[in-house]
């Protein structure tokens, strides 16, 4: 899975000339550097033929008003500039299936560049590696880059009893509170269950919750005693003082004073985060592909929309198009080695 304080796994070891990473304004970025510096040395969008005066649609498989939502109405614009003159970038809605009806529309569209996605990792991954039949392959898409990567935060309420790790460990009953089934936030709390050697509590999965910011404030209101959010959206409550961070996954700590799981010796725990990557249906052209790479890797460049970005609260941590699809593939890697943890914990 991706780094976060480190160099990023699929960029080349010599940082002097070919890597560039960064933490400022507190934006993560993880580019591949020898592309970038062609692109970004005063040359002006060259917009493939292909895509002349196009209107090219990325597809949110979620309702508006959400985090995927907020992130391509942020990018779009910034990726339509760096297409060329003509070419305009809007976000469609594809709500329906828990993601897998807006997936399976991008997957079946033209190969002509004009329907893209944007992909929850893992979230569009688990329902593969657990059997289930989908209407889409990950590992067939277009990638084109990968806009955000988010670590994981376990979290109890401030008025808690339990006040660690250890006292989480040590509890006689424990009840996570999560988002449904298949959601990526409940196989992280699954997996983090499996290596606390939680599991062996027979812990109570409250798992019905439409979304995170709704588990969380069941965690305030005293619905459970354990949950595990994604670091920027459980920030506002750490920082209110209603909840309380116990560690994190990644390398190093994305919260201040906060612990990582690796050191606390969970070290593969590590690996657990969110994705947002943008993709295209399967059999893109190679020269249309390589045109909406590049542009993607202007777009995420650009301080302009840096700065929209860090407003609109992204965790952005870009990553290329070839290295998001081997991201891909260690997702399935990593994933299937949790199978077993990963069944429906509320199936009679």
């Amino acid at each position: 899975m991706s780094s976060k304080k480190r160099r990023c796994r699929h960029c080349p070891s010599r940082a002097s000339n070919q890597v560039m990473s960064c933490r400022s304004i507190g934006v993560r970025c993880c580019f591949l550097f020898a592309a970038l510096s062609s692109l970004l040395t005063g040359c002006d969008p060259a917009g493939d033929q292909q895509l002349d005066n196009a209107t090219i649609a990325i597809v949110i498989p979620y309702r508006p008003g959400g985090g995927f939502d907020r992130t391509v109405r942020a990018f779009a614009p910034y990726f339509a500039r760096q297409l060329g003159a003509g070419v305009t970038v809007l976000p469609e809605n594809v709500p329906g299936a828990g993601g897998r009806r807006g997936a399976a529309k991008v997957y079946r569209a033209r190969p002509d560049g004009t329907t893209l996605g944007i992909f929850n990792l893992p979230g569009f991954v688990l329902p593969e590696v657990l059997g289930e039949k989908v209407d889409y392959d990950l590992r067939e898409l277009s990638w084109i880059g990968r806009l955000e990567s988010q670590d994981y935060v376990l979290l109890i309420s401030a008025a808690s009893e339990l006040q660690n790790l250890d006292d989480v460990r040590a509890a006689d009953e424990i009840s996570f509170l999560s988002t449904g089934y298949g959601s990526s936030v409940l196989a992280a709390t699954q997996i983090i269950a499996e290596r606390l050697a939680l599991t062996d509590k027979s812990p109570i999965y409250l798992a019905g919750y439409a979304g995170t910011a709704d588990y969380l404030v069941g965690l305030i209101r005293g619905d459970g005693n354990v949950a595990v959010g994604p670091v920027s959206t459980s920030l506002k409550y750490i920082e209110s003082g209603d909840l309380r961070p116990l560690a994190v996954t990644g390398d190093g700590s994305s919260l201040p004073g906060v612990p990582t799981f690796t050191e606390l010796g969970f070290a593969d725990l590590a690996a657990l985060d969110l994705q947002r990557s943008i993709a295209g249906p399967p059999g893109l052209d190679a020269e249309l592909l390589t045109t909406l790479r590049e542009a993607f890797l202007r777009a995420v460049a650009d301080p302009e929309f840096i700065a929209t970005a860090r407003n609109a609260r992204l965790d952005l941590s870009p990553l290329a198009g070839a290295a998001t699809a081997a991201e891909i593939e260690e997702s399935f890697t990593f994933y299937e080695t949790f199978k077993t943890n990963l069944k429906n914990p509320n199936a009679l």
